[in-house]
């Protein structure tokens, strides 16, 4: 019996997650679409197909949904980063060769390229993110975005640079050019529509994405490796 009612409850535990995905889903496609202010919480469960009390079980209130939200995008994004990063910052704490650093930085980005691009809900993502960045009575905004992805990646991309540059680049000059190899990638994830109409794309299938992770490794190794031009 115990075995029984241990099966019964596993098994609502795994419909409560599959609703709570669900949601999460949806809500993450209208506020893309309409914002936050644009949306309510029966727009999101009539189109989750759950009874409008289920947000409220789930997450409390809209803005708990929208925290939701954000924490499932990071949580996604350090899954398909994170080991990368831990392999850089072991690199980069044994003072290791440039090259090797250099080649396990653009890894972090072949991981962040498949989130980006790969994953069934990228271009909801992509548009709640364009949304969030933009103003919104949502205090959720103005929160620290020091658990995002693209600041931990512009931040140990500022540390490699600073050590090729061997001190020869002002903060400012470091800051700019981080910002010029991660916003790269970014650039075609916020225009994923113009980028793909450029290229007569109706989706980005595998060969594609492999293609764009190849150019964007290409383009980051000559970037960084350039920096080395500006030891004194």
């Amino acid at each position: 019996m115990t075995g029984l009612r241990r099966r019964k409850t596993d098994s609502g535990y795994a419909r409560g997650e599959e609703t709570r995905a669900r949601i999460i889903r949806t809500a993450l496609a209208l506020f893309g679409e309409r914002g936050f202010d644009g949306v309510s919480t029966r727009d999101i469960a009539a189109q989750a197909g759950v009874p409008a009390p289920s947000l409220q079980y789930y997450f409390e209130s809209k803005e708990g949904l929208y925290a939701a939200c954000i924490e499932d995008i990071q949580i996604a994004a350090m899954k398909a980063v994170g080991p990368a990063l831990e392999i850089l910052d072991g690199l980069l704490e044994a003072d290791a060769s440039d090259d090797k650093i250099i080649d396990a930085y653009c890894s972090a980005l072949d991981g962040l390229t498949d989130f980006l691009f790969g994953s069934a809900d990228a271009s909801s993502r992509a548009l709640f993110i364009t949304r969030r960045i933009m103003p919104t009575k949502s205090t959720l905004t103005k929160k620290d975005l020091s658990k995002a992805t693209g600041p931990r990646l512009q931040e140990r991309c500022g540390k490699i640079i600073a050590r090729l540059s061997n001190g020869a680049m002002s903060e400012n000059e470091i800051r700019m050019t981080s910002m010029t190899i991660t916003g790269q990638l970014f650039a075609f994830h916020f225009a994923r529509e113009h980028f793909k109409a450029l290229l007569g794309y109706d989706e980005i299938t595998g060969d594609r994405l492999t293609t764009l992770k190849q150019i964007i490794r290409r383009q980051t190794t000559l970037l960084l490796k350039a920096c080395k031009s500006k030891r004194a």
